[in-house]
């Protein structure tokens, strides 16, 4: 059987591929980006440390089969992710190194019903974020990195003894599960 290829930001590309590097710094043209909906198996799109920009989650927003979604350290606003909402299958969103994030995406993550796992290591989302998506969303991971944050470790607490199916992972302090924290050396 013959594999079709197709040219992605000058990578050759299977078209029944299920996982996709991507890696581009400046000006990306938005019908690059659009190509990626022609990888109707496509689960899992790696697109972090890339000049990624609110335009381009448009067109990624229509991949109806990823579940892993990478968009670590990315040029992305809180208004970008309103073009995931439609993704009815993404389990794993990681938004690590985005500080620009703020509370604001939360509204648009809490209508993805199939997250279990969200990286909002070094974002600017508070733990209040992190509630309003719980109301909406049953997590089983989210993973924070702030240093801000290590001041919260009692709401840490009191989260997961809320939602007794969520693990948070804070950096550098522990994995708090149950109501409880386990210190990580």
């Amino acid at each position: 059987m013959t594999q079709e290829l197709i040219n992605i930001i000058n990578q050759e590309v299977c078209t029944n591929a299920d996982y996709l590097s991507l890696s581009f710094f400046g000006e990306i043209e938005i019908s690059e980006i659009q190509k990626l909906l022609q990888l109707k198996n496509l689960k899992h799109l790696n697109l972090s440390s890339c000049d990624l920009i609110d335009e381009h989650l448009e067109t990624i927003g229509k991949i109806e089969s990823l579940e892993l979604l990478d968009l670590d350290a990315t040029e992305i606003t809180d208004q970008g992710l309103f073009f995931l909402q439609h993704l009815k299958n993404l389990k794993q969103l990681r938004l690590k190194d985005n500080p620009q994030l703020t509370d604001t995406c939360v509204g648009y993550l809490s209508n993805i019903h199939s997250l279990e796992l969200v990286h909002f290591g070094n974002t600017s989302v508070s733990t209040g974020g992190v509630r309003k998506l719980l109301s909406k969303v049953e997590l089983h991971c989210i993973l924070l990195e702030n240093s801000d944050l290590r001041d919260v470790i009692d709401e840490l607490l009191i989260i997961t003894g809320e939602h007794p199916k969520l693990e948070i992972t804070l950096k550098g302090v522990g994995i708090f599960s149950n109501g409880k924290t386990e210190r990580i050396n």
